[in-house]
């Protein structure tokens, strides 16, 4: 039985994966709320402040809906201004949309398939069926390149009055004063989130001055990677969240002492490892098991932060991890190994188990310790303007027959070869997807299933046939 389950037994491991192919989510917010509880808000911002905004919020945060384009570019820029009232420089900050990207499948599950195609947008365009268009990257990526180029002209920019407006499109990023515009070639940069690009202006506002950096993002991931890299920037830095009606400013800088610089550190591999956007979670394990070990556990802290140093994975760090991972599970457990843990809670229950309620095989984890360290490694160089970021093919993720970027679950079989050959299907007539579950799991029918003479049976159906007391299916009653 250990063979077995050394096997994720399925066309996708269960702990980390959904029916549909999606990543498995945890609430991020759970592990921003219980980090701010160390610190009370801020009351005083120290001035002249730069206040830093995650663009695409503003987007969301829209009703689109009977507008026309002009008048929605010029309700987000008000907003902007409004957000930052208080201070003497505002940076806007668009993610870039890329034609292959780790964030691929998440946009597919916001709706792109279904999103309405824009193929040009006019000043005096009414729109229509706001949040489909949304869902279209392309729509997104053509919907900024407007709004900055609206921005630009000077009755928008009047609205500045002394303010300054860094505004980003694509690579480049544009100054806006309301006399005049210029690109900033040292904001230039290849980075293709908002949450790492607002570092890097962050970073560029304290070294021009500004005595405090206001970042405007719900958003637990900017939170992270605020305290992370905390120490990098010269000025007080705060993240403002909340509603209109009640705000709050997160004080960076005390929240970082408070916790530490190993922790802060360690956070980045912590909050990727435990679930993001482009990597998954584990099912029924959130993030807080975890955020109490590496306040209290150093081998926590060295594993969680050697994580995205290199865009490589040693075995010394994947051993490490998986580790953690059996802790994750059994707090208690002597055991170190994943596949091990899986077959004794399997005997622990005698077999009544959820595939999901057991930690992910070997060979599953190692593929999520690679888009783990992946998205670490892209993280930890967020104050680069034009980081090296290697293909994504090979570190857990593949592209599919349409040479889309897929996510890589697994490299071995699904199961072992001989039970693989166990597996047959009921079909009636004719073996067709959805209903074939040969189809359905990759899978040529065998002499086993209902039908004899299907499309799907292998061209020697001799060289399928199994010999049963050969197999390893044998030692299942050993369990």
């Amino acid at each position: 039985m250990r063979d077995v389950l050394a096997h994720p037994l399925g066309p996708l491991p269960w702990s980390i994966a959904n029916g549909d192919g999606s990543l498995w989510k945890t609430k991020k917010a759970t592990l921003a709320r219980e980090l701010e509880k160390s610190v009370s808000p801020a009351e005083v911002i120290a001035e002249p402040s730069a206040t830093v905004i995650d663009g695409m919020s503003l987007v969301q945060k829209m009703k689109g809906n009977d507008k026309m384009f002009s008048q929605l570019a010029e309700a987000i820029l008000s907003t902007a201004l409004h957000d930052g009232a208080q201070s003497k420089r505002i940076d806007v900050v668009f993610d870039v949309y890329r034609e292959t990207s780790i964030k691929d499948a998440e946009r597919c599950n916001r709706g792109a398939i279904t999103a309405i195609q824009f193929r040009s947008i006019a000043p005096g365009h009414n729109i229509q069926q706001w949040r489909k268009l949304l869902c279209s990257s392309s729509n997104k990526a053509s919907l900024i390149k407007f709004m900055v180029e609206e921005w630009k002209e000077p009755k928008s920019r009047e609205k500045l009055k002394e303010k300054l407006l860094y505004v980003t499109c694509e690579e480049v990023c544009y100054k806006l004063t309301k006399d005049y515009w210029e690109e900033v070639a040292e904001l230039k940069s290849t980075q293709e989130e908002a949450d790492t690009r607002m570092l890097l202006h962050a970073l560029h506002a304290a070294e021009a001055g500004y005595k405090a950096v206001v970042i405007t993002a719900e958003d637990t991931d900017v939170l992270v990677l605020c305290l992370a890299f905390n120490k990098d920037i010269p000025y007080p830095v705060y993240q403002k969240c909340g509603t209109q009606t009640c705000t709050r400013f997160i004080d960076i800088d005390k929240l970082a002492r408070s916790m530490g610089g190993s922790v802060c550190d360690a956070l980045v591999g912590l909050h990727v490892f435990s679930g993001c956007d482009t990597v998954s979670a584990f099912a029924g394990r959130g993030k807080m098991g975890a955020l109490k070990q590496i306040k209290s556990d150093k081998t926590y802290q060295e594993a969680f932060s050697q994580l995205g140093r290199s865009w490589e994975v040693s075995t010394e760090l994947f051993q490490k991890l998986q580790e953690i991972t059996c802790h994750m599970y059994v707090p208690s457990t002597n055991t170190t190994k994943v596949n091990e843990l899986r077959h004794q809670l399997f005997c622990a229950r005698r077999g009544e188990i959820e595939s999901s309620q057991l930690p992910p095989c070997e060979d599953c984890l190692f593929m999520h310790v690679l888009r783990a360290n992946y998205q670490a490694a892209i993280w930890r160089r967020c104050l680069q303007c034009q980081p090296y970021v290697p293909s994504p093919k090979g570190c857990g993720w593949t592209t599919d027959d349409d040479g889309k970027l897929a996510i890589e679950w697994m490299q071995g079989s699904l199961a072992p070869d001989a039970v693989l050959q166990l597996l047959s299907c009921k079909c009636g007539r004719s073996c067709k997807l959805p209903d074939c579950t040969c189809l359905a799991n990759s899978l040529k029918c065998t002499d086993m299933c209902k039908l004899r003479t299907c499309s799907n049976q292998p061209a020697d159906v001799e060289e399928e046939v199994v010999d049963l007391e050969d197999s390893d299916a044998d030692n299942s009653d050993e369990a």
